[in-house]
């Protein structure tokens, strides 16, 4: 998937005969030929500190030299070739299907441009069994749906063997380039420990550098733990429900006054713009295994529904793959940290219509608090005071994030600390590497920081025929079985 380009596009215009005389030291016949042979000296001395200023990285120098010069050697050492050349940025795509602006059926316009990548720790058995499956599916899916995909595997240790990194490399589309960062877990000290070691919990901010070295090569970034699943149908939801939200954005009024209490009404830009759809990680969960797995309502309450969610639109897989369970059903659907005790609900706009909040924003400029209703203010659950934002249980982790470009960008401003790197030490001391601000992968994958401290609020779609486009599918399946049954949860409730 890599072809090494040449170095220099374009070869000197140097004569053959002098450059042999320059290498063997002759005197040039004339004047007029020692003059040519000065000139291409000088020639031949700019090209080489040209060539050697290509190859230094200037965010090597930066100002403690950490972070930056850990990331240029993933750039100097690893990438062999750049990716494909060329982007579009995302107000140039034309309006096309279903009014999205994000995405165009023109077939003159450059295809839509995604940045697939993937964090893992190397071993034989996961790199196999989940990772190369994972990446094949979504890449397959992302190929038909006619966008281009690239792919970078963050690997915390050594590895992959060359059969399995060959085995990655033919599970791909022929159309799609791959990185592999190998060794990516960042040096430090642990407060507990004299000596450099691997800071595991730290490998899955490793992402951010990723995504702020190519920020401007993309148009789509999607940045998963290595057993999280998804494909074209998943970003296409994503980017309609977004362009959504941007449309009410900009058609709001910037100097509008709301409720912080309303949970229906017009609603401010800078409401609008902290509003990303969100997702809920589910395993599927078959035969008896079922019957212990709880309703979302406590028992003293009916569910007056019929309703189960669409299971084809997160856990349907390909018929290659004959590890995962076949042709799931709704009702076999379970998470297991997300539940309806955590959950508010808001009237949005039209188009948008009624959904879910999703816990995690909290200490918000109160022209920028978003009005809703706790699900159990009538004292449906018992209890009439809603858990903690940040409650693990209910957070609704989601083992990854996806955005446009614009939404990292946005991200970045609205994240204290920062979303991409350079971090503000103020906020996130030595870059997140200070064991005495011990942030772990819930913080920079799972969520806490993007849908915490950046107080950046997703929503879920109530309307029935959308709410399975915000299921993802936990493909190690392995939660059901590690995790307390009194916390799982059957998503058709």
């Amino acid at each position: 998937h890599f072809r090494r380009p040449p170095l220099v596009r374009k070869a000197l215009p140097v004569h053959k005969q002098v450059l042999m005389d320059l290498c063997h030291h002759r005197r040039a016949s004339s004047p007029a030929d020692q003059l040519r042979a000065a000139n291409y000296s000088l020639l031949l001395f700019f090209s080489l500190i040209s060539l050697v200023y290509l190859l230094i990285d200037p965010a090597a120098a930066a100002d403690d030299g950490t972070e930056t010069a850990s990331f240029s050697v993933f750039r100097n050492k690893i990438i062999e070739a750049p990716l494909n050349g060329g982007h579009r940025r995302l107000d140039s795509i034309s309006p096309s299907l279903r009014g999205n602006p994000y995405m165009t059926d023109d077939p003159k316009s450059s295809p839509f441009r995604i940045l697939y990548v993937v964090t893992t720790f190397y071993s034989q058995g996961r790199w196999r069994n989940i990772l190369v499956p994972n990446i094949r599916a979504v890449t397959e899916s992302v190929s038909v749906a006619g966008w281009d995909m690239d792919v970078v595997v963050i690997v915390g240790n050594e590895g992959p063997t060359p059969t399995d990194r060959k085995a990655l490399e033919d599970a791909l589309p022929r159309d799609a380039a791959l990185e592999i960062w190998e060794n990516a877990c960042a040096l430090g000290y642990e407060k507990t420990k004299e000596k450099v070691s691997c800071i595991t919990r730290v490998l899955a901010r490793q992402h951010r550098f990723v995504v702020a070295d190519r920020k401007d090569e993309y148009d789509f970034f999607a940045c998963w733990e290595d057993d999280m699943r998804f494909d074209a149908g998943t970003i296409r939801y994503y980017l309609e429900l977004s362009a959504e939200i941007d449309r009410l954005s900009n058609a709001a009024a910037p100097d509008l006054k709301t409720d912080p209490d309303a949970i229906d009404g017009p609603m401010s830009p800078q409401q609008l713009q902290r509003v990303v759809p969100g997702f809920i990680r589910v395993e599927v969960v078959r035969g008896r295994a079922m019957n212990g797995v709880k309703t979302g309502i406590e028992p003293d309450r009916e569910v007056a529904t019929n309703w189960v969610p669409d299971a084809s639109r997160c856990c349907s897989v390909p018929d290659w793959d004959t590890r995962l369970p076949r042709d799931p059903k709704g009702s076999e659907l379970m998470t297991w940290e997300c539940r309806i005790h955590g959950m508010s609900v808001r009237l949005f706009p039209e188009p948008i219509g009624w959904a879910a909040m999703i816990p995690g924003p909290r200490h918000m400029p109160e022209e920028e608090v978003i009005g809703s209703r706790w699900a159990g203010a009538s004292g449906a659950f018992g209890f009439d005071k809603k858990p903690q934002e940040r409650d693990p249980q209910l957070f609704a982790q989601q083992g990854g994030w996806m955005a446009t470009r614009e939404q990292v960008l946005y991200f970045d401003k609205a994240c204290p600390e920062g979303f991409l790197p350079p971090f503000k030490n103020d906020r996130l001391r030595k870059h997140g590497m200070d064991p005495s601000q011990p942030h772990n992968v819930e913080f920079w994958s799972g969520g806490y920081q993007l849908f915490g401290t950046c107080n950046i609020q997703r929503i879920m779609s109530l309307d029935p025929a959308r709410f399975s486009g915000h299921l993802l599918y936990h493909s190690s399946n392995n939660k059901q079985n590690m995790v307390n049954p009194k916390r799982h949860v059957r998503v058709s409730d």
